[in-house]
C-alpha cells in the first residue's frame, strides 16, 4: 500500500516494499526498528530505507523526511514518497508469488522499484528478483540525466536484508553465499545473481525492551543501475542438510506442558 502522507506520517516509515521472515517462531529477516527508545537520531535513522529489507538508491529514501510545522509544533512527517504503489499475490504452482512496485523513485532517478517474490508451499524456500525499471520516456530521459550528472559511473543501489541478532551469519562458498544459523537448528543460505557485490556488514537491531539498540547483521546486494532496466535475483533457502521439521519448544512452553 501507500505509506501514509502528512499529517498521519509522523510515525511512518519510508519502509516501501520491505519484507520480514520468520521461520517458525524464529526471526530471520528483520527490519531495524522505530528507535524511538533511543532518542531523534536513532529515531530518525529507523525511519530511513536503509533501515529496512528493501532496495535504496544512492542514498535516498524511497519517501523523504520533511519538518512541516502546524500551528505552534514541529513534525517531521514523510513527504514526496511514492505516488503508485502496485500489489499482485497469485497462488501459483509450487507456492506463493508476490508481485508489487512503487514509483518513489521515479521523480529523482526516472526508476521504479519492482519487487518478485516466490515462498515455496514448504516454506524451504524464498526467491526472489529486485529491479529497477524506467516505464516511460519521461523517465528515460530522467534517467538520462542523473546519469550523465553522475558521469556514466552508474546510479548506485543496495539491497538490503537485515538479520536478527540471534541469527549466527557467515561470509561461505569462497564469498559468493551467506550461511544463516538459527538457534533451533536451522541453517539458511543466501546467495545472488547479477552484476552486483554481495557482503556481509554491521547492522543495529532497535528493541523497545532493551536499554540500548542490539549488535547485529545484515545482508548487502550492491551495484549499479547502468541501463534502463537493472535486475538482481536472489534465494534464501534451508540448507539440504536441514531437517523436513526441526523441533523447536521454548523452555517455557516444556514447562507448560509438565
Amino acid at each position: 500500500a501507500l505509506p501514509p502522507t502528512t499529517p498521519n506520517s509522523a510515525s511512518a516509515h519510508a519502509s516501501t516494499l520491505a519484507f520480514e521472515l520468520t521461520s517458525g517462531r524464529r526471526p530471520l529477516i528483520v527490519n531495524c526498528g522505530s528507535g524511538g527508545t533511543f532518542g531523534e537520531s536513532w529515531r530518525r535513522a529507523g525511519r530511513a530505507t536503509p533501515s529496512h529489507s528493501t532496495l535504496g538508491i544512492d542514498g535516498y529514501s524511497s519517501s523523504r523526511l520533511g519538518q512541516v510545522t502546524s500551528g505552534s509544533a514541529t513534525s517531521e512527517l514523510l513527504i514526496d514518497g511514492p505516488r503508485e504503489v502496485r500489489y499482485d499475490r497469485a497462488e501459483v504452482d509450487g507456492g506463493t508469488r508476490v508481485v508489487a512496485g512503487h514509483d518513489g523513485y521515479s521523480d529523482s532517478h526516472g526508476l521504479t522499484h519492482v519487487r518478485n517474490l516466490h515462498l515455496s508451499k514448504d516454506g524451504r524456500r524464498l526467491i526472489g528478483e529486485d529491479s529497477l525499471i524506467c516505464t516511460s520516456e519521461q523517465a528515460q530521459r530522467r534517467f538520462g540525466v542523473v546519469f550523465d550528472r553522475a558521469r556514466m559511473q552508474g546510479i548506485s543501489f543496495a539491497i538490503r536484508f537485515h538479520l536478527h541478532p540471534d541469527v549466527d551469519a557467515t561470509v561461505d562458498m569462497g564469498g559468493t553465499a551467506i550461511s544463516m544459523a538459527l538457534k533451533s537448528g536451522e541453517v539458511w543460505v543466501f546467495q545472488a545473481r547479477g552484476d552486483v557485490t554481495l557482503s556481509l556488514e554491521s547492522s543495529v537491531y532497535l528493541e523497545k525492551s532493551r536499554l540500548s539498540p542490539r549488535a547485529t547483521k545484515q545482508v548487502v546486494l550492491s551495484g549499479e543501475a547502468m541501463e534502463y532496466s537493472t535486475r538482481v535475483s536472489w534465494t534464501l533457502a534451508k540448507a539440504a542438510e536441514t531437517p523436513i521439521a526441526v523441533r523447536d519448544h521454548a523452555m517455557e512452553d516444556m514447562l507448560a506442558l509438565e
